[in-house]
């Protein structure tokens, strides 16, 4: 966790004069059920506002069929149809996308686990689709013995395999840092709080910062 908070500070150490910064608020709920023995289906939807949280930017609506390998290995393949309402008119991004979820053994009481995916992204106006990889990793450790309030942390590193014209820039694509707590509402979901830290940095534009108000509720069938 001490090398993605260090990957975070390095990528947003920039010159004061060339930032910008917007407070944001993210809302999201995901829904994970089985539909056959090791079979699982996954719904999210992820309304966001920016402008300092008074006009809706964007909505991610994705679905996906997951396969559990193990009790700690899922792999996935999805779908994704991403509205895009700030400025004239609303433009519609579509992604496919692929991944990987691993959680990882408990150290020192908290239970670690990674995330690797990847999509495939569309736009009207790029000349071309557009290739990433998100890498997360993440922390959760409980703060009772029943695991009912717990603490959460993440980092997540994005990186575009190419160049798109007109779209993204090969390269590091952005970094979101999140901290906040996590509670556990019954056995099957749970609800999680906190700031989360966006930074990213086109090429010719001044670095942007998101902070972001993040509110997750997640249920698990």
């Amino acid at each position: 966790m001490k090398r993605f908070v260090l990957l975070a500070c390095l990528f947003a150490a920039s010159p004061a004069a060339a930032q910008t910064h917007d407070f944001q608020l993210w809302t999201q709920a995901i829904v994970t059920a089985p539909v056959a023995p090791d079979w699982l289906v996954h719904l999210e939807a992820q309304p966001r506002w920016s402008e300092d949280a008074s006009a809706l930017n964007q909505v991610i609506a994705r679905v996906a069929l997951g396969r559990r390998l193990s009790p700690r290995v899922s792999v996935w393949g999805g779908y994704a149809w991403v509205p895009r309402t700030l400025g004239p008119g609303t433009n519609h991004e579509q992604r496919a996308w692929q991944q990987l979820s691993v959680t990882l053994p408990a150290a020192e009481k908290w239970t670690p686990s990674l995330r690797l995916r990847t999509e495939q992204r569309f736009l009207d106006g790029w000349a071309d689709n557009s290739h990433r990889l998100r890498m997360m990793g993440r922390g959760v450790r409980p703060l009772d013995a029943k695991g009912t309030w717990n603490i959460a942390v993440w980092n997540e590193a994005m990186v575009n395999f190419d160049d798109t014209t007109g779209g993204p820039w090969q390269g590091l694509d952005q970094n979101r840092l999140f901290g906040g707590v996590m509670r556990r509402l019954n056995k099957e979901a749970t609800l999680e709080g906190g700031y989360l830290w966006q930074t990213m940095k086109a090429p010719s534009a001044p670095r942007a910062h998101a902070h972001v108000a993040f509110l997750w509720l997640n249920v698990v069938l």
